[in-house]
């Protein structure tokens, strides 16, 4: 069973909402111990200093920021402990707005939000969530941070999304590229032809992290002494104008679905 990472309420004014937080995402990247070469001893790395590489120790250190090359602004331990937000188990609602208004560059990591108690309560709003179609935009505290995200149902359950900072998020001014002319009647036939011939659900298991798959099997393989063939590189295909291009994508994908 899945374990709580973080607990609190969801604040709606007069009412609160408890609630569990769950990870709903998780790492998978492999981690490697470093070894010594010759004698496979274990190794580790240390913070030294620049000019004599000696040792310096974590009490010896200091964050700085550099304004140029020459002048840094030096933060002691608790110049920064005076910036860390106070702790508090509210999540607090700013307001609510409709789902096309946040784009898929504003969302960062998502949470399952489970109900704790307030089960009629939390499955009340879950179902209003979905019924209005709006997100809505929340702010609360954990672990000395303090976050902005959109609440969101998803099956009847509650799922809040972490949401980047106007800050990081940039603009496509400057970006894309100058628009040439509108594309030709025919080759906008082939491409709604070329979406139709491979639309399908959505099926997350079809696509695999072919690196990570690899990897393990390179592991797997080395530990029983046996060798894992590389990988051979496919030719690029030639470049052709954007008609044949979709000419030969529709081709293919009608003789896949035959097979």
């Amino acid at each position: 069973m899945a374990r709580a990472i973080w607990t609190g309420h969801i604040d709606l004014g007069k009412q609160h909402v408890g609630v569990k937080l769950y990870s709903a995402v998780e790492d998978r990247t492999v981690h490697f111990h470093l070894l010594h070469a010759k004698d496979r001893a274990p190794v580790q790395q240390h913070i030294v200093r620049k000019d004599t590489g000696k040792d310096v120790s974590k009490e010896e250190m200091r964050k700085a920021y550099a304004l140029d090359r020459s002048t840094a602004v030096i933060l002691q331990a608790d110049d920064l402990e005076k910036l860390v937000p106070p702790e508090s188990r509210d999540i607090n609602l700013c307001r609510f707005v409709p789902r096309a208004a946040i784009g898929d560059q504003w969302f960062d990591r998502p949470y399952y939000l489970g109900p704790d108690k307030d089960d009629e309560d939390y499955f009340a709003l879950a179902a209003a969530l979905e019924q209005k179609q709006v997100f809505g935009i929340m702010r609360w505290v954990m672990r000395k941070k303090r976050y902005v995200g959109a609440l969101s149902s998803l099956d009847g359950y509650l799922v809040l999304t972490t949401l980047r900072r106007a800050e990081q998020v940039l603009s496509f001014s400057g970006v894309e590229p100058a628009k040439t002319s509108a594309p030709l009647a025919s080759e906008l036939k082939l491409a709604k032809q070329l979406v139709d011939s491979i639309s399908a659900d959505f099926d997350p298991k079809l696509w695999h992290n072919e690196y990570h798959d690899r990897l393990c099997k390179l592991i797997a393989a080395k530990a029983r002494g046996e060798k894992l063939e590389p990988v051979r590189k496919k030719k690029a295909a030639p470049q052709r104008d954007l008609a044949a291009t979709l000419r030969a994508s529709i081709a293919a994908a009608k003789e896949k679905k035959v097979a």
